[in-house]
Parts: structure tokens; sequence; C-alpha cells
């Protein structure tokens, strides 16, 4: 459980630093926005990609559910950066692939 939560810490931390970068305001309200996004995305991601990988056999780290999961987070993303950030739909989806692709590279170093 500790790991999990140390992994969902770091994503928030990690998108509120991208969000902030095509933001630059209100960094309170874009910190308990990445908290409320990543809460709303990381765990049924996180609990997803445990169920199929553990259960699949593929003992490589990238694999395609881990692409799956990762699309699906981009889109769903994508919604949640554009209402709760009020921002053009093209500028959500920068922000969006933007966030994840840092989590997920990173993802992969640690």
């Amino acid at each position: 459980m500790a790991e999990y939560l140390t992994a969902l810490l770091i994503t928030i931390a990690v998108e509120f630093a991208v969000y902030f970068v095509f933001i630059r305001k209100d960094a309170l309200n874009l910190l308990f926005y990445s908290v409320l996004i990543n809460c709303l995305t990381h765990p049924p991601a996180f609990y997803f990609y445990s169920k199929l990988y553990f259960n699949s056999g593929i003992t490589d780290a990238f694999n395609i559910y881990f692409i799956i999961i990762e699309i699906i987070v981009f889109l769903a993303e994508i919604l949640l950066i554009k209402y709760l950030l009020n921002v053009k739909t093209f500028r959500a989806v920068l922000i969006s692939f933007s966030a994840n692709f840092v989590t997920a590279s990173i993802g992969f170093i640690i």
C-alpha cells in the first residue's frame, strides 16, 4: 500500500508541475485539481493494470495493457482538464499528453 501511495503522490506532484508549466497561475488551484484528477484516474488505472498484467502471463514491463490503460487515462484526463482548468480542447490535449507522458516515463525509470 505504501508503494501505491508513493506512486500516487509522485504522479500528483509531477502532473501539478506540468499543469503549472502550461497555466502559470493559481498554483493552489492547480494543485487541488491535480489531486482531484489523479484521485479519479490513478486508482482505477493502477487496479486494472495490476489485474491485467499479473493475470496475463506477460512479463515485459512495457506491454499492450499499459498502452491501452494510458490511452484511456489520457482521454479521460482531457475532459477533466478541459472543464476543471477551463482551457480549450487543444490545450487540454497538450496538457494531458504532456502530463501522462512524463509520469509514464518516470514509471519506467523508477
